[in-house]
Formats: C-alpha cells, sequence, structure tokens
C-alpha cells in the first residue's frame, strides 16, 4: 500500500462515534506583527447523547488574549460531516479540509459564529510529516494516537478580530489527535511545544500517563530544517525537565510555564530546546471531562523558544517566539 496514502488516511477521521471517543484537527499559527493564533476542530461522544462538534478560538497579539472562545457548533451527522478518507471537515459554514493531501489546507471559521473573530487561511507545508514517538500509546485497549501532518508550514489569508480583517502570513502547524477513551481516563497531564525558530521546525510533547496507568512518561521532540531531520527522540533517549511555574490564573494552582528537553547524546554532541512561556498566558479554560470529581485545565501561553545543538563541528543556536501549553487532567476539585 502506498506510505503516502496511508498517512493521509490517518489524517482522516480515525474512529466511529461510539461513546467516549474523541477527535480533534488542531492549527497552529505564528504570524507577522505579533499574532498568534491556535484552532483545534473537534468532536466528543459522551454517554449515549448526541455526538457534538466543537471548535475552538484563540487569538493573541503581542503576548495579549484578543478571544478565548470554546464553541458547540452542531451534532453529527446533521450539522457536522467528516470525512474517511482524507482531512475533510464540515461545521456548518466552518471548515477544516485538505485540498492537496497532507500539503496543503483550507481552514474557514466563520465570525458570524465566533462573536466577530474568525480566520479564513492557506496553509501549506514545508517539512515531511511525522508520528512522534510509536503515534499510538495503548493501556489494555485504552488508546489515543497523534500525528503531525505538518511540523512546519506556511500561511496566507485573514484574520477577523472584532468584525474587522487583517491579511495575515506567518508559519503553521497542524496535527491530528485521536483516542477511544476520554482522555483523562488514562492521562494526568501533558506539555507541549511548538515553534519555528531561525528556518528550523519544532515539536515537543512531554505525556504523563495516570499512576493506575502504569504513571509513565513519554518525552518526544522533533526537529528538522526544510527536509533534514536533526533530532527524532521520544522516551529514554532524553529527558523533559520543568522549571518556573505560576498560578493558573483560574484555579491558582501551581503551573509549569516553562520547560527544557535535553537530548541524551554521546562525547560533546547535545540538543536542548527550551521552551519560557515568560508567565504570558494567553488561553485559559476547562476542557470536557468525564471526571465526576476533577475539572480538565487547558494553559497556553506565548513565549520564547531557544534551541541550541551541537553535532561535531556543527553549531545551531537560536531563540525565536513559540508556544507553550499544559493540559492537566486534575485541575481542581469539583464542587
Amino acid at each position: 500500500m502506498n506510505r503516502s496514502w496511508i498517512r493521509r488516511y490517518i489524517n482522516a477521521k480515525g474512529l466511529g462515534v461510539e461513546s467516549g471517543e474523541w477527535e480533534w484537527w488542531y492549527a497552529d499559527t505564528h504570524l507577522q506583527d505579533g499574532w498568534f493564533r491556535q484552532v483545534p476542530f473537534f468532536y466528543i461522544t459522551e454517554g449515549d447523547g448526541p455526538k457534538t462538534g466543537l471548535i475552538d478560538l484563540n487569538i493573541a497579539k503581542d503576548g495579549k488574549k484578543l478571544c478565548d472562545l470554546h464553541k458547540r457548533i452542531g451534532n453529527l451527522p446533521s450539522e457536522i460531516v467528516v470525512a474517511k478518507d482524507r482531512c475533510d471537515l464540515q461545521y456548518r459554514k466552518n471548515y477544516f479540509r485538505s485540498i492537496n493531501g497532507l500539503s496543503k489546507y483550507h481552514i474557514f471559521v466563520d465570525p458570524d459564529e465566533m462573536e466577530g473573530f474568525g480566520f479564513d487561511v492557506v496553509i501549506k507545508r514545508n517539512t515531511p510529516s511525522h508520528r512522534p514517538g510509536s503515534g499510538r500509546w495503548d493501556m489494555e485497549g485504552r488508546h489515543f494516537s497523534w500525528f503531525v501532518a505538518v511540523p512546519g508550514g506556511q500561511l496566507t489569508g485573514e484574520v477577523t478580530a472584532n468584525g474587522t480583517k487583517t491579511k495575515v502570513e506567518g508559519n503553521a502547524h497542524h496535527d491530528h489527535n485521536w483516542g477511544n477513551v476520554p482522555m483523562e481516563t488514562i492521562l494526568d497531564n501533558w506539555l507541549w511545544g511548538r515553534a519555528d525558530v531561525g528556518g528550523l521546525s519544532i515539536v515537543s510533547a512531554s505525556v504523563r500517563f495516570r499512576q493506575d496507568c502504569g504513571g509513565r512518561e513519554v518525552p518526544l521532540l522533533f526537529v528538522v530544517r526544510e527536509n533534514e531531520v536533526l533530532v527524532d527522540v521520544s522516551d529514554n533517549q532524553l529527558v523533559c525537565l520543568e522549571g518556573v511555574k505560576i498560578a493558573q490564573p483560574d484555579t491558582g494552582k501551581p503551573t509549569s510555564s516553562d520547560c527544557i528537553y535535553l537530548v541524551k547524546s554521546t562525547g560533546d554532541n547535545f540538543a536542548q530546546v527550551r521552551f519560557d512561556g515568560q508567565q504570558k498566558v494567553i488561553a485559559s479554560f476547562p476542557y470536557p471531562t468525564t471526571s465526576q470529581e476533577w475539572e480538565t485545565r487547558y494553559t497556553r501561553y506565548a513565549g520564547m523558544v531557544t534551541i541550541n545543538i551541537t553535532d561535531g563541528d556543527k553549531r545551531v543556536y537560536v531563540s525565536d517566539h513559540g508556544s507553550l501549553e499544559v493540559m492537566d487532567f486534575f485541575g481542581r476539585k469539583k464542587v
């Protein structure tokens, strides 16, 4: 079977609509003039109720939040259509679709449905697609999967903020996640980051499992320059160390705003990537959860990313803007 077809299929709808299943298609962009923007289209299935589609939209400029919206758009299949053979999602007037396999995407979010905020953009991939680590983590039949269709790409289009349209261009990232059980039933928390720094595209994560699921931590780091992979490591090939913690804006719980990935190597060769959130929170909200006891809390920072790689006589040391997020499945006890 053709490998490119397999990867395109991986970026299509990965599950059915059974209770507990979830899936999202996510895009993160850093644009000129200090714009940050991220949007996931996702659906969740809760009990025997309708299969609900949601869109999150977070727009910030110069480290200041402009919008942080979370909208239930409609139900499958009456108002939402998700293709099974490619990335193609239609949520009423909103869509997230491939227009050339894994290489090009068109995303439209209707400002009329998002309180005057939206965008109409095209993303073109300029690095190879990537499956982090195994791409799938399974706990006795309970699993989630992750595929990075666009580790690094270019974006052009328009952003709408408070009804005003602005033409934008910049760099972009797109990935796809899915699982057959609610994430909070197997995960404790995760750190995730991405950036385009000095011509390098960076994707990182540290995924932490619940103690009753083994308590394992899975760190991952991928660094690529166009088609040249500089770093692709996971599990015991690296460590993720957390640094400065701040009070989560809504719960007060100490939450990481800083982390560094250190790659294990021999001799004088090494690689390290630091995500410094600079305590600039641009998104903070509760994520849907099935837990009767705990709230899930998402925190996002607009920060600086510094990469330092030494490989023989070659050295890379650059910094630029990047994103750091924390998903905490034990964010706060429910009242």
